[in-house]
């Protein structure tokens, strides 16, 4: 394995039958035994004391493990997302309105992807993406197709699946990609929650700035089904923001959540996923989150036991 960063102990994968709550509570555990924090706050300033307290009041999980008929609020939570990402006024359907203001940061951020995956296919054989291959992609929380159009396409991969939860953005992704990229692609309106990709389906599946919209178990949910549809040699690749004052600020704007590294580190390690190459994203402002990309690699004898 290829890594910059200090490794966080191997949790293994999470039981199928294991509750949200008791998922939350082997994070905060494996958090404190690194001596990492499990506080955090939210983007009014309020404070939390645990990932269980801002989980608890945000109405996702119960109060309590078992406790029947509380804390069933997922739903509201991936609406309020919804509504967000749908709505015109908080985000028009173009490069700067996806990436909230930052357009002038995409051509950073493509450059320096694209740097990644040619060092990460150079160095991991199976993992090929040149035209003629056949190699598959899936871009999620894909939005308008910035990342496919500026990254997946160009390296080569001969299909793309975009997954968007926001009808009016995906259906604007056509057109934002244009000929003869868009008739490579085809576009799936769900949230990621929902998402079930066949096995052996893609070479890479692009998981950037949409991590924090999945509660906790559907997150590790969500990256065991990614795992579970990677051909022999693909990865999972995630990018997005993290945060180093505390294990998570709450976005109460859009109903996400921006986890420390190591809390997402844990999700993946739950997930049945290994750490084959880590990098930090450079040449961002000082004064936004760090965002890292990690490439995963599906740990296969453990897939079958999460749903």
């Amino acid at each position: 394995r290829v890594s910059n960063f200090e490794t966080m102990p191997s949790t293994g994968a999470t039981p199928a039958d294991a509750s949200p709550f008791s998922i939350v509570r082997a994070v905060e555990d494996a958090l404190v035994r690194s001596s990492q924090p499990v506080d955090g706050q939210d983007s009014y300033g309020n404070e939390f004391s645990s990932i269980i307290e801002m989980w608890c009041a945000e109405g996702v999980l119960p109060w309590s493990d078992g406790d029947e008929g509380v804390g069933e609020r997922a739903g509201d939570w991936y609406g309020a997302a919804v509504d967000y990402w749908d709505d015109e006024g908080s985000c028009p359907a173009t490069v700067d309105g996806v990436l909230g203001g930052f357009a002038e940061l995409s051509p950073r951020d493509l450059a320096f992807s694209r740097r990644f995956m040619e060092e990460l296919s150079g160095s991991r054989a199976g993992l090929n993406f040149d035209e003629g291959t056949a190699a598959a992609a899936c871009e999620c929380g894909a939005g308008i197709g910035r990342v496919s159009k500026g990254l997946l396409l160009p390296l080569g991969f001969q299909r793309c699946d975009l997954v968007e939860v926001s009808p009016r953005l995906i259906s604007a992704a056509p057109d934002y990609i244009g000929d003869p990229g868009a008739s490579k692609c085809r576009f799936y309106c769900t949230g990621l929650q929902d998402f079930k990709p066949s096995p052996n389906t893609y070479n890479v599946v692009w998981v950037q700035w949409c991590i924090g919209y999945l509660t906790d178990a559907d997150c590790v949910s969500f990256l065991c089904r990614m795992g579970r549809s990677l051909k022999p040699g693909g990865v999972v690749v995630i990018k997005d923001n993290t945060c180093t004052d505390g294990a998570f600020v709450l976005d109460k704007d859009d109903s996400s959540v921006t986890r420390s590294l190591e809390y997402l580190l844990i999700l993946a390690d739950m997930a049945g996923l290994d750490v084959v190459q880590q990098r930090i994203q450079e040449d961002f402002p000082d004064d936004i989150f760090h965002v890292p990309m990690i490439a995963l690699e599906a740990r296969r004898k453990d897939q079958e036991e999460v749903p």
